[in-house]
């Protein structure tokens, strides 16, 4: 008995990492984004395109760009009374001068940090995306849990009206206002959960999520986010599209380094092994090309008007950028100064509202068309302050994504 009880146990214990696995444990932000950045497709795909910049690099880091040439001639002489038989085998290899293979490795280069702040900036446009989607999320579900207790007041609501009604208290055409009034209030909640799903469907896509693999978030959207203008400024700057840009211009002017580079003739060594008239003969060779055509101008004209455009687009984008983060940074204040000025004259008030008008309701001081319009209001002043919450959230991420801090 000890030994099957123990058999158990062990079992237990081996199963219970994988079942505490699939439960459904609600996300936080950060493990969104944190999942995001693992299992997203978009990220995994720039990720790949880093490392088809590196296969080009391994092809400019080989030593020669040319490879050796191995060539092999023969034939009869045809002269009276011989039949000599003239062979020839002869190995070349060509050289560049005027340092092309340094300008295509500093090339190759650039393309990969270029691929890598490209990959570095889907990440963060990504992750705006993925935060953007939590906090809709977050709040589709306050928008459920507030229909859902308006539903329920609508309900006890309508079953006090009836029964005031069998009483003869109320007419007839309080119980059918009562009526529209909760039938109303359900709607919402479908409309809610209708939301609700649209909002975690958005969030699964982003996710790289199984469209039958369970989500749920958990989080406040009054959490304060606190950051200085000039942090914010100074972390832009350094910007993955910013840095993409200034690696292309890295690359252009290496493809200037290489258009002079043809400049310089070619350099070419061989050497020649054969037989003729039935001597055998040994010969050495070189060769240099004459660059008096082909000077690499269209690399040189080309790399020199590119990185003279990236050079004003980097420019202007520090400009742009600068200007961006602060007006972010605005924006997010003023919003979160609307869902403050909510919360300190309405939203406290609005439980206390609901009692006394409840309270009036019953001792019959005001009517139920009042009443209703009381709580209709107060429902909608809360979803006015849910939404004001909602737009300073994302506000932040705004604020955020384009000052460079998610990453």
């Amino acid at each position: 008995m000890k030994c099957r009880q123990v058999i158990q146990a062990l079992g237990f214990a081996f199963l219970l990492p994988h079942f505490s696995f699939g439960q459904n444990q609600p996300l936080s932000l950060e493990q969104a984004l944190e999942r995001a950045r693992r299992r997203a497709p978009l990220i995994l795909a720039a990720q790949d395109r880093i490392e088809e910049a590196r296969g080009r690099l391994l092809g400019a880091r080989v030593l020669l760009h040319d490879n050796p040439a191995l060539e092999f001639s023969g034939g009869p002489r045809y002269t009276p009374g011989s039949d000599l038989l003239d062979a020839e085998v002869g190995l070349s290899q060509s050289f560049e001068l005027g340092g092309r293979r340094h300008s295509r490795i500093l090339a190759a280069q650039a393309d990969i940090e270029r691929e890598t702040a490209s990959s570095q900036n889907v990440v963060r446009e990504l992750l705006r995306d993925v935060a953007t989607a939590f906090w809709q999320t977050v709040a589709a579900a306050e928008r459920v849990r507030s229909a859902q207790e308006a539903d329920g007041v609508a309900n006890e609501l309508l079953e006090s009206v009836r029964r005031r009604y069998q009483a003869g208290d109320v007419p007839v055409l309080d119980v059918n206002v009562a009526r529209n009034a909760a039938a109303r209030t359900r709607a919402e909640v479908h409309a809610a959960e209708a939301e609700q799903t649209r909002a975690l469907g958005d969030l699964r896509i982003l996710l790289g999520m199984r469209s039958d693999e369970p989500l749920s978030v958990e989080g406040t959207l009054t959490t304060p986010d606190r950051f200085e203008l000039d942090q914010l400024i100074a972390e832009a700057l350094k910007r993955p599209d910013l840095q993409a840009i200034a690696a292309e211009v890295r690359e252009a002017e290496a493809e200037v380094q290489l258009g002079r580079g043809f400049q310089w003739p070619d350099l070419g060594l061989g050497f020649r092994y054969g037989r003729d008239e039935g001597d055998k003969i040994a010969k050495g060779a070189l060769t240099l090309s004459l660059p008096v055509f082909s000077r690499g101008q269209e690399l040189r004209a080309t790399g020199e008007a590119r990185a003279s455009r990236l050079r004003r687009e980097l420019e202007a984008g520090r400009l742009a950028i600068a200007n961006e983060v602060r007006t972010a940074f605005d924006i997010h204040q003023r919003r979160v100064d609307a869902a403050d000025e909510l919360q300190r004259n309405a939203v406290q008030a609005l439980d206390e509202n609901e009692t006394l008008a409840r309270r009036s309701f019953e001792e019959g001081e005001i009517n139920l068309l009042d009443f209703l319009i009381i709580r209709r209001d107060a429902f909608e002043t809360r979803l006015i302050y849910l939404n004001q919450l909602l737009e300073a959230k994302l506000a932040a991420v705004d604020r955020a994504a384009r000052a460079g801090v998610l990453k």
